[in-house]
């Protein structure tokens, strides 16, 4: 059991939690740290400061669950990512394994060379994809996995900005030893979101005191397949609405600010947008990004409910792949 959090609410405590310089070792476009403040005065808003569990089935970056769990807001994580790249990373941050992953970190030639070699490697062992998954994310252009994304400073090398200018390997090897000391209390999922919800569904079913909040930061809806490895296709982002139509615990929904977005939700009390400021890299130069976020929000508490919960057929899992 973790220690009650001695702050007077879900926002004091995740302030504190955001203070510090690397909340996540990956960078992720459209990161969600900024998101954690929100999140945290949603939870005050509706009387539900702390939480036994948060599940993200589309983790990224993590940075919503990581400081919820920093902060005592949340005693457990689940996180989820259907990029095995990315699940093997946290798998690894969240195990005594992590050691390795460090000093690989730590011992890294970040050249624009080893980038070409991590792009056309397929790793098999756990610590070499999740080596592969924090090199190219913090050497790439955004952060992005998604083989369409270049090298940081260009394969020319010739911007300011060099390939290893987000390679800062002492703090991430650092927050790595950090992040660890929460192994005991994160599970790590590689699955399609279907299959997860309804999995957890099935056991909180069987738990009617359990408390857990869902968070969800699908793909968005526009230039998806330029950002991630993974992505929606519209069947997808329907498919998550009936889930979520479906889903008798509180939740959290986050997606880009877009027509599509926001009429599949027009009728949703809870909607709203949060201003979001983020940096993005486009023709090899840097700039500030105004962008909205449109924010669905269900936190009621959980009510009793006779519907049937069921795993997934096969036919209604669909994933879009780019090449591994």
């Amino acid at each position: 059991m973790v220690a009650k959090n001695i702050s007077s609410t879900a926002l004091d405590a995740a302030t504190k939690a955001l203070a510090r310089k690397y909340l996540s070792p990956l960078r992720y476009p459209g990161g969600k740290r900024k998101l954690v403040a929100h999140v945290a005065a949603a939870l005050d808003r509706n009387g539900v400061p702390h939480f036994e569990r948060v599940i993200e089935p589309f983790t990224g970056g993590a940075a919503v669950s990581i400081a919820l769990l920093e902060a005592s807001i949340a005693e457990q994580a689940i996180l989820n990512d259907l990029d095995p790249l990315v699940a093997a990373f946290w798998t690894v941050v969240f195990s005594d394994r992590r050691f390795e992953l460090a000093d690989r970190i730590l011992d890294a030639k970040v050249t624009l060379a080893e980038w070409e070699k991590q792009r056309e490697i397929t790793p098999e062992g756990i610590v070499d994809k999740a080596f592969k998954c924090i090199f190219l994310n913090r050497t790439s252009f955004s952060g992005s996995l998604n083989p369409s994304a270049g090298p940081l400073g260009g394969k020319a090398q010739k911007s300011a900005n060099a390939i290893d200018c987000r390679w800062n390997a002492n703090s991430l090897a650092e927050r790595i030893w950090q992040l660890g000391r929460l192994s005991g209390r994160v599970r790590v999922h590689n699955k399609d979101f279907r299959s997860l919800v309804g999995s957890y569904r099935s056991a909180h079913a069987r738990k009617p005191n359990m408390r857990a909040l869902w968070y969800f930061d699908p793909p968005f809806f526009h230039k998806a397949d330029k950002l991630y490895r993974y992505w929606f296709q519209r069947d997808d982002h329907r498919a998550l609405k009936r889930c979520l139509d479906r889903l008798d615990e509180p939740w959290i929904l986050s997606y880009d600010s877009c027509p599509e977005a926001r009429q599949m939700y027009c009728n949703h009390t809870g909607r709203g947008a949060v201003d979001m400021r983020y940096t993005a890299a486009k023709s090899m130069a840097v700039q500030k990004i105004e962008s909205a976020e449109m924010i669905v929000e269900n936190l009621t508490l959980r009510k009793k409910t006779n519907v049937s919960i069921r795993a997934p057929r096969t036919d209604e899992i669909v994933r879009t792949v780019s090449n591994q």
